[in-house]
């Protein structure tokens, strides 16, 4: 999280050293953020084969909705097109008991992201102008996001409740079946989406935006591909990892059932989303000429 924030400042320092003659606004971010994949996508309809279509469409569904808060700094390059960096702060979960699902796996993860983004305003719009003071814009760029899953389990031989790192438990076999690599919790997205920006006084914009974000890991909630099976995880891991890995046997009418090696624990064909909507109020800093505001 510290290195995301160093990126932040010095981008925006860098930005300001270069265009002395450009006008700035600084401001804060607050909404909600939500997550898409192996959990609410389709995998309990018997849809496996699902493709990233779905996964935009199941973001509509506004599942497990958590808070979100951050900084951000806009450079507008004229009335039409400006670049916006932004350090935001979230949280994403899922949990297959709300589906229904015998599956029975569940995360939650803390979420930071810094984004690059271009915005391009539908009408011309100048934060302070008395004629050009609402447009809606549409925006697309990069983002760099951390994650790191994690879930709670009740070990079977102490009883005692345990928070787990999955991304530590290896839950598919990650390094020791298949030569597989275990996931980075560091990632890339392509985030766009559509708002609507108001100049509610000289100084004051208020934008209003719903953006998603595109990734390419499907690992975000942990899960993607197949089950490693218990005696693999208890030989290469240990119980707790075991028990993190197959939680179908958990459930009063599952309790003697646990997953063989290569039985279908997710679906490989997509990746996961996440989504970020809410409120950006920003105040501008102008370097240039003041009487084009009049405009």
């Amino acid at each position: 999280m510290k290195r995301l924030i160093i990126i932040f400042f010095v981008t925006v320092v860098a930005f300001n050293v270069f265009s002395q003659t450009r006008r700035w606004e600084f401001g804060v971010t607050l909404g909600g953020s939500n997550y898409v994949g192996d959990i609410n996508n389709m995998f309990n309809n018997g849809s496996d084969d699902s493709k990233e279509w779905n996964q935009f469409e199941s973001s509509f569904n506004f599942y497990n909705i958590h808070f979100m808060g951050g900084v951000v700094a806009r450079y507008n390059f004229n009335p039409r097109w400006s670049v916006k960096s932004s350090l935001s702060f979230s949280k994403l979960s899922g949990d297959d008991k709300h589906f229904d699902n015998s599956r029975n796996l569940n995360f939650y993860s803390n979420i930071q992201e810094l984004a690059c983004t271009f915005e391009f305003n539908f009408l011309d719009y100048r934060t302070g102008s008395l004629q050009h003071r609402i447009t809606p814009y549409m925006f697309g760029g990069i983002a760099l996001f951390h994650f790191n899953p994690k879930t709670q389990i009740k070990n079977y031989s102490s009883k005692e409740v345990i928070t787990l790192n999955l991304h530590d438990m290896h839950t598919e076999g990650q390094t020791f079946l298949n030569d597989k690599s275990n996931y980075s919790l560091w990632q890339l997205s392509i985030p766009f989406g559509l708002g609507m920006k108001f100049s509610l006084s000289k100084y004051i914009c208020v934008a209003i935006d719903w953006g998603f974000r595109k990734t390419f890991t499907d690992y975000i909630d942990d899960i993607s591909t197949e089950y490693a099976g218990r005696q693999n995880m208890i030989a290469n891991m240990n119980e707790n990892a075991a028990i993190a890995s197959d939680r179908t046997h958990e459930l009063a009418d599952y309790s003697n059932v646990f997953h063989a090696q290569g039985e279908k624990r997710g679906n490989a064909t997509t990746k996961d989303w996440y989504n970020f909507f809410g409120i950006t109020i920003t105040s501008y800093i102008s370097n240039g000429n003041r009487k084009c505001l009049k405009n």
